[in-house]
């Protein structure tokens, strides 16, 4: 497929939620790779959740955010699936590594963070957990902890390169920053993963890390 400049490229709709970390990440890919889009807010508790509208379902039958919205109408889900198809959009700056390995070692970081964590504290694990009368906060923070433990051996492995893997960022420094706002949110203690933290901080200052926090966003509730 040819990859389009940004003139070119088609204008996307992305629905998410401030707050989503799925959604997060994809709003730095946008902004990383400057790509123009359009935010339309889905607010995950008002009226029990506008995901679970009829419009919504059609779009995600999962009940879930985010979703990319193409000028075709075809809509995508999952937050790995819309950052590879931005990255086939436009190539220059890439989120991925250019060796095969570094590619895989950056999906497999994505993937601990993606598959192994965030869905242990989602929204909707977390309100299951409170009607069965568990202590959802105790149950994030747990999983968090242990999960971003695995994440920083990891990260260790590879303590010379200025990001998670590499020089510049790539889609697994897009996961895991998220992911370290939510391990505040549940109180984790980040002292003991300072290989995160100073990844962390690198993406701080970046233009497109700034422009896609939650509190940047037009539904932003802080």
């Amino acid at each position: 497929m040819n990859k389009k400049t940004t003139d070119q490229i088609e204008k996307l709709i992305l629905r998410g939620y401030w707050r989503s970390s799925a959604t997060w990440r994809v709003r730095i890919a946008l902004h990383y790779k400057q790509i123009p889009f359009h935010y339309q807010a889905v607010h995950l508790v008002k009226n029990g959740g506008e995901q679970h509208s009829p419009s919504e379902l059609q779009r995600n039958p999962l009940a879930q955010v985010p979703t990319l919205e193409l000028s075709s109408g075809q809509v995508l889900t999952q937050s790995l699936a819309m950052m590879d198809y931005l990255e086939g959009l436009k190539a220059d700056p890439s989120i991925y590594p250019n060796s095969i390995y570094g590619r895989a070692r950056c999906l497999q970081i994505a993937e601990m963070i993606n598959s192994g964590i965030q869905p242990l504290q989602n929204l909707s694990l977390l309100i299951k957990l409170s009607k069965l009368g568990q202590d959802k906060v105790q149950w994030a923070h747990d999983a968090i902890k242990k999960g971003l433990e695995a994440v920083e051996y990891i990260a260790q492995q590879a303590s010379t390169e200025h990001f998670l893997v590499g020089n510049t960022p790539t889609v697994a420094d897009f996961c895991l920053i998220p992911q370290l706002y939510n391990a505040r949110r549940f109180k984790v203690d980040l002292s003991q993963m300072p290989r995160l933290c100073e990844v962390e901080a690198r993406c701080q200052v970046i233009e497109a890390f700034k422009k896609a926090a939650p509190e940047a966003q037009s539904d932003a509730q802080v």
